[in-house]
């Protein structure tokens, strides 16, 4: 059988794409997994914290379903109120795993409403925040340069001591909050963070 001069150029010219694209597929995706929320046992060591701490009227709860993390509960604007969080435990094998990150992702599934990701260090008064809006009913993952959290103190106010670039090496603990000024239900489903090194 003759293969025609023409035909061996487009064969190759496609097989050179082929190996392009398959040797760039996957370059802006995660590729070390930080926390993973696929099962019960993990999300049961999350817990809650919300408002009523300082006299609001907010509730939220944490519960295993859909493969994740769901983080669930109603915003109330009352008493000055407006936030719930659900908060990770401890564990300095984060940032070990992190060190060297460029940024963070958050595969969720979520309800259109915004969300900030806290993330703590080791041993010091500040953390670290960023701020995502979701897109309802959509399962994604979404991607926080590290280059853009910013420092913040207990109350989430700023933290001018605080150095102003997150070292990603220093994460020890990971929350995801709740407080988009708005009232009424929320709903989200995390089922893991990740970092591109």
């Amino acid at each position: 059988m003759l293969i025609s001069v023409r035909g061996l150029v487009v064969v190759f010219a496609w097989l050179a794409l082929l190996v392009v694209s398959c040797g760039t597929a996957g370059a802006d995706e995660p590729d070390v997994v930080l926390v993973d929320l696929d099962d019960a046992a993990t999300v049961a060591t999350w817990t809650t914290v919300n408002d009523p701490v300082m006299g609001g009227r907010s509730t939220s709860t944490v519960t295993y379903g859909d493969g994740g993390l769901v983080f669930s509960g109603t915003i109330s604007l009352e008493n000055n109120g407006g936030f719930a969080s659900a908060r990770g435990p401890q564990n300095p094998d984060i940032g070990r795993r992190a060190t060297g990150a460029t940024s963070l992702h958050v595969r969720a599934l979520g309800d259109g409403r915004t969300y900030l990701l806290k993330v703590g260090s080791a041993g010091q008064p500040w953390s670290y925040i960023q701020r995502f809006p979701t897109e309802a009913g959509v399962q994604r993952s979404y991607e926080l340069p590290v280059a853009d959290f910013e420092p913040v103190g207990m109350r989430l106010d700023p933290a001018p001591d605080a150095p102003q670039t997150l070292d990603p090496a220093s994460i020890d603990q990971v929350s995801v909050y709740i407080l988009d000024k708005q009232q009424g239900p929320f709903a989200i489903t995390v089922s893991g963070i990740d970092a591109t090194v």
